[in-house]
């Protein structure tokens, strides 16, 4: 994607006026109109300081590689080599997708509720692009709901080997375990910084011994 479309992309995502990303950007209007219109090209650091005012950051994407398989019996679909994010809203929105496998059903499926969104992934695995697909099923989504899901067994199978690379590795060990971080494959903590170090010696709970005893009235002569 060239800088002026991902430019206008992550505006509109944000749902920035030109002249509200231009001021946060530290750049005129009329300047971010020419990145957006491709008559003028910004550089990589102009156009990550844009992307990075719409709450947005560049980043490197893993490219997908697919495959169209043929099997006898059914039309043929698209296998894909690994599993992609799609972030919110957009895993969860109102897709309009004709239902091709089952004619006369409704049209339109809510990606937010489960059962709708599982009828729309067995569509769009069985039956449409790769782009739709890359566009609107959520890997992680797709994990949760893959053994749900009504799918004939070559596509099944075909995809099996796609969906378990996804879930490994299924437990983590010492030497590759979870440690806190501040940043994910899709997102990070904006100006993370480490915590200041205390000064002076560190604090120390006081010990105290525990007495069993239960409170004694207070003498009447004190």
């Amino acid at each position: 994607m060239d800088p002026a479309r991902l430019i206008k992309t992550a505006r509109r995502a944000s749902r920035m006026t030109q002249a509200e990303l231009a001021m946060l950007a530290g750049t005129s209007q009329a300047t971010l109109s020419a990145y957006e219109r491709g008559t003028k090209a910004p550089s990589l650091q102009t156009a990550s300081r844009i992307i990075e005012a719409t709450d947005h950051e560049l980043m490197l994407q893993a490219r997908v590689d697919w495959i169209e398989l043929h099997p006898e019996g059914i039309v043929p679909f698209w296998v894909p080599d690994k599993l992609w994010a799609v972030p919110p809203p957009y895993c969860f929105v109102l897709l309009w997708l004709p239902d091709l496998i089952r004619p006369g059903a409704d049209d339109t499926w809510n990606l937010s509720k489960r059962d709708e969104r599982r009828r729309a992934y067995e569509i769009l695995i069985r039956r449409c692009l790769p782009q739709q697909m890359l566009r609107w099923i959520d890997g992680g989504l797709l994990v949760d709901l893959w053994e749900e899901l009504e799918l004939p067994d070559p596509v099944r199978k075909a995809w099996e080997p796609t969906i378990q690379r996804a879930l490994w590795p299924k437990r983590w060990g010492k030497e590759n375990s979870l440690r806190m971080s501040e940043e994910t494959p899709t997102a990070r903590i904006r100006d993370y910084g480490n915590l200041p170090k205390l000064k002076g010696k560190p604090w120390r709970q006081k010990r105290t011994r525990f007495d069993p005893r239960p409170p004694q009235p207070p003498d009447p002569d004190d």
